[in-house]
């Protein structure tokens, strides 16, 4: 009996052993190969192949265990893993990462510094841009998208704005490449691997004299060390306008100019047929912003390879981006290829290249934000009115839209990059490299203005066309050794960097055009010529070093020191001198710690560095030459010669721009690292700023560049990362926070105001500078009078501060109580950088779908909503909104809230005023991405390794009190570096942001 029983107990667990096989991939689709299957509890395991896929004998009750370095453990049931593929997700221990620093990468265990990494899988999906990819995802780093224009740049600025007259942007290192310029769109997202960003001085100052604006490290593919596999990713979307103005209709807008009018003693434009007529729809008028406004068509496909063997890795890549714009005739296309090599050549040599080309096409607009004639502006407050037919609506050219439609503009760009790097270890433990490389980049920028539109009317048509040609080669050798004794680890690094950066430019400007046909495609056509050319060439040479020491990485050091010389400054300050140390303290590894079994990680840091800034125009400590219209001159009386002249007071003495700066980070982790918090205190100072002040009209110039006054800024940031959910169902959170107090702590030896941003919005408005850089004030200071409401009958002011006002104008307030309202009323009204940056990514996974939420949010900035103002102007003969006509004051109207007159050319105050100065705070849905990878037993069948759906939502929702069209923009006056840094922050011609949707396939062979 009993050998019966053990017969069929045998026979039984005979029969429920099961051959199980199934595919490992990762959260993208990639197969994984090299994966640890192991039965728990047993020995019994296997390793999954090239294709990623396994086969185990085991039992039906089985718990199978999914291992693999980087990645989390999966723990699947036998039954379950032959059903469905095993996607693995990434670890989140922070502490475990590696971080890409300057001239290699490091343990984040062991990183002393203040930086952040990001990998592809964490950064926002579906990005049309590099820097889109950043938004709302690293403490410390603020991304902006000032304008909707296809193709226009982002703003990227780390821990605040450093500079007044010299860039502020982060340095960006591609592949080991440091750019002269940024990355905005010339870089497909489908080619990045991770981004680093350092935020410290001690993790910049090894780029010296680059160094301190921050430092952006963008790490494209490489090959792999498998079979190939060809990935295709396309996506195609839509965009439209977010919001639209609520302007005037054609009746009611002809009504309030009929009225205007009669009260001027004109006659009204509008007879009573004609207002009937457009009162009963039998005159429809035009919808100027259906017009102008239009559904976009978005595409964007890549084309990738990815293979290789134990000796040779490739990595090689197509893309083609095709963006139309939201406003009629924008529109920016892009065309990339890639192709990353590594090469080992025995034990000791290996070889890496790193190829890129880069085609662009961008037909832009006249924003104009500083200009009566911006494209915005022109249509807003164009006549309802009006009536063109379908086949002349934009061939007319009373119609607002005809200048967009006849102008043609067309920015083309050709960018190569090519990067080749030579590693050899003669020895163990020391690595002898090589880098060198060039970025050449080509541009061509073409306008034709006929004789129809505004801008060409006075000249019988306008044509500008402009080449510009910048190279830039790299040569850098450095020397790595590693060494070990008992506990103690050390690693030298010591290199030297030499760049050169040419800068060619060339103009062609023609005018008096006999057709407007051919425009600039044939300038023979035009009668008059004027040329300008121009070159420049900035050298650097850099000597750098770097010790890294840690003790059972316990205890934590590195120091660098970098001499950097810069052809830009005088003979007697050339070089620049940037030390930096950084300690670090992992007191989870404390036998007290451990034992209180309350952390699973812990490290405090603290580095104090000194970074440098040399990025300015060459040639302001000698005197330069020009040649123009004011230079010419006549010996007959009949022809004119052109002659040269000194364009700028040389300064010799000019030297380097420093930034100094603090940071104390800490980063604690809790519940085996279920929840990770890091937080960071800065504090940065930069002195001697480059900065072109105003001298004595005695010299005969205006300005002059020097270096006076400093800038502070200094902080906080947070970041929180949480796994909220462990199980078949995952939910993982991302929370960062930024806050950033920016003042200027002096601007030279009398510590004068700068005003910044001279600009008109109306023909009818003085000039006024929007901006102001104030010692004590941060940049970006918002600079106007003080509203007080409307003047009325009788009122005290008329008697006092405002005698020559009359009812019904915009009233002040006398700041300074010397009895009238002057510019010395003007008091800082806010300033158009917000200080507090927050950004919340929430993802959720449920067997193969997946769902990534970005929430984005500002406080503590203003903007100048001059576009608004200028919608409300009482006396435009054009449209206003659709508020106006019962908002004005009149003596029939005392309770309205618009003087009557408006703010342009008032006599007491001007319109930089608190009326229009709002709030830009908001919080957005800015990224809501759903995606579904199919089983590979699904769709091996077609020939398939891989298949990933997703839908993709962009500026989804926007929470705010801005009454603009968008409380993120912050336009330009014009593109000078100091409006650049402190002259952001008015809403006025700004091509809208867009809201954005996409449907795409990932699909891996």
């Amino acid at each position: 009996m009993a050998i019966l029983f053990l017969s069929m107990t045998f026979n039984s667990a005979k029969a429920q052993s099961i051959q199980i096989s199934g595919t490992v991939t990762t959260t993208d689709s990639e197969i994984l190969p090299g994966v640890s299957v192991v039965e728990m509890g047993t020995t019994n395991g296997t390793v999954t192949g090239i294709n990623g896929q396994f086969q185990i004998t085991t039992h039906s009750n089985a718990i199978l265990i999914f291992h693999y370095i980087g990645y989390l453990n999966q723990q699947v049931k036998a039954t379950d893993a032959k059903k469905n593929t095993i996607v693995m997700q990434k670890d989140a221990k922070a502490l475990d990462e590696v971080v890409v620093v300057g001239y290699g990468s490091k343990n984040k265990s062991t990183f002393a510094g203040s930086a952040v990494t990001l990998n592809a899988e964490d950064l926002n999906k579906s990005s049309l841009s590099v820097a889109n990819m950043l938004t709302g995802k690293a403490a410390g780093v603020q991304v902006t998208q000032n304008n909707g224009t296809p193709g226009a740049p982002l703003t990227i600025r780390i821990r605040g704005t450093n500079s007044i007259n010299a860039d502020s942007e982060p340095l960006y290192v591609i592949d080991g490449f440091p750019t002269n310029d940024g990355i905005g769109f010339t870089i497909s997202p489908d080619d990045i691997a991770s981004i680093s960003i350092l935020k410290d001085a001690a993790s910049t100052a090894i780029y010296g004299a680059r160094g301190a604006n921050g430092v952006i490290l963008v790490t494209t593919k490489s090959g792999k060390n498998k079979k190939g596999f060809i990935t295709a990713n396309s996506s195609v979307g839509y965009q439209k306008v977010i919001n639209r103005y609520d302007l005037a209709g054609p009746y009611q807008n002809a009504t309030r100019l009929n009225t205007l009018f009669v009260a001027e003693g004109s006659t009204a434009p509008y007879s009573p047929g004609r207002l009937d007529s457009l009162k009963t729809g039998l005159l429809s008028g035009t919808d100027w912003q259906s017009q102008l406004f239009r559904l976009a068509k978005t595409s964007d496909n890549t084309l990738s390879f990815t293979g290789g063997s134990a000796f040779t890795s490739v990595y090689a890549s197509l893309d083609y981006l095709n963006q139309e714009g939201i406003v009629i005739d924008s529109r920016y296309q892009r065309v990339g290829a890639r192709v990353n090599v590594d090469q080992k050549v025995g034990d000791k040599f290996t070889m890496s290249a790193r190829v890129f080309g880069y085609y662009g096409d961008q037909n832009d607009l006249p924003l104009a934000p500083s200009s009566i004639n911006g494209f915005l502006k022109q249509v807003l407050r164009a006549n309802p009115a009006s009536n063109f037919g379908d086949d002349n609506i934009q061939l007319d050219a009373q119609n607002p839209l005809h200048f967009i439609a006849a102008t043609d503009r067309g920015n083309t760009n050709y960018r190569t990059n090519a990067y080749f790097s030579f590693k050899y270890e003669p020895v163990k433990n020391l690595v002898i490299q090589s880098d060198q490389g060039t970025d050449i980049n080509s541009s061509k920028i073409l306008y034709f203005a006929p004789s129809t539109v505004p801008a060409g009317i006075a000249s019988n048509g306008l044509a500008t066309v402009t080449n510009i040609d910048e190279t830039e080669l790299i040569f850098n050798p450095t020397a790595t050794y590693s060494y070990k004794w008992k506990e103690h680890n050390f690693k030298l690094l010591a290199g030297y960097n030499q760049q050169t950066y040419i800068y060619n430019e060339d103009d062609l400007t023609a005018t008096n055009f006999s057709s407007n046909e051919l425009g600039y495609n044939n300038l023979g056509t035009a009668q008059q010529f004027t040329a300008a050319s121009g070159k420049s060439e900035i050298k650097r040479k850099s000597w750098f070093s770097r010790i890294d020491y840690d003790y059972k990485s316990r205890y934590i050091f590195t120091g660098t020191y970098r001499i950097d010389g810069s052809s830009v400054f005088g003979a007697n300050n050339k070089l620049g001198y940037f030390p930096s140390g950084a300690f670090a303290w992992r007191f989870d590894h404390e036998d007290a710690v451990e034992n209180l079994n309350l952390l699973s990680t812990g490290k405090l840091r603290v580095s104090y560095g000194i970074t440098g800034n040399d990025r300015i125009n060459s040639g302001l400590t000698a005197v330069n030459f020009a040649s123009d219209n004011t230079t010419k001159y006549t010996l007959d009386g009949v022809d004119q010669v052109s002659g040269i002249a000194i364009n700028n007071l040389a300064n010799p003495n000019l030297k380097w721009e420093q930034t100094a700066s603090l940071d104390i980070g800490l980063d604690v982790g809790f519940f085996k690292d279920r929840l990770i918090l890091e937080a960071d205190y800065y504090n940065k100072q930069t002195t001697n700023l480059l900065l072109d002040r105003s001298i004595a009209p005695s010299t005969g110039f205006q300005s002059q560049f020097g270096n006076d006054g400093s800038v502070e800024n200094k902080g906080f940031e947070f970041t929180l990362q949480t796994v909220n959910i462990d199980g078949k169902f995952k939910w993982n959170s991302t929370l960062t926070f930024s806050y950033n107090k920016n003042k200027v702590l002096s601007l030279g030896s009398n510590n004068s105001d700068i005003y910044v941003g001279s600009m008109k919005p109306d023909g009818a408005a003085d000039f006024e500078s929007p901006f102001i850089l104030r010692v004590g004030q941060p940049i970006d200071a918002i600079y106007g009078y003080e509203y007080a409401g409307i003047v009325q009958e009788n009122d005290p002011v008329l008697k006092t501060t405002q005698k020559n006002s009359t009812p019904g104008e915009p009233k002040f307030v006398d700041v300074n109580h010397d009895g009238i309202i002057d510019a010395n009323d003007r008091v800082i009204l806010g300033t158009g950088v917000p200080d507090m940056f927050y950004g919340f990514t929430n993802t959720f996974t449920y067997k193969h779908f997946q769902l990534d939420i970005l929430t984005q949010a500002q406080t503590g900035g203003k903007l100048l909503n001059l576009q608004k103002e200028d919608l409300e102007y009482p006396l435009s003969q054009g449209n206003t909104l659709a508020t106006v006509p019962s908002q004005v004051w009149s003596p029939t109207n005392t309770s309205g809230t618009l003087p009557s007159t408006g703010f342009y050319g008032n006599p007491y105050g001007g319109w930089v005023n608190s009326k229009y100065v709002e709030s830009s705070d908001y919080i957005r849905i800015k990224n809501v991405n759903l995606s579904y990878s199919f089983p590979v037993s699904m769709v091996k069948h077609i020939g398939l390794a891989g298949l990933n759906i997703f839908a993709n939502a962009q500026n989804l929702f926007t929470f705010t009190k801005y009454t603009g069209l968008d409380p993120e923009v912050g336009n330009l006056v014009d593109a000078t570096q100091q409006n650049q840094n402190g002259g952001r922050g008015i809403d006025f011609n700004a091509y809208p942001v867009t809201r954005m949707y996409l449907l795409g396939a990932k699909l891996t062979f």
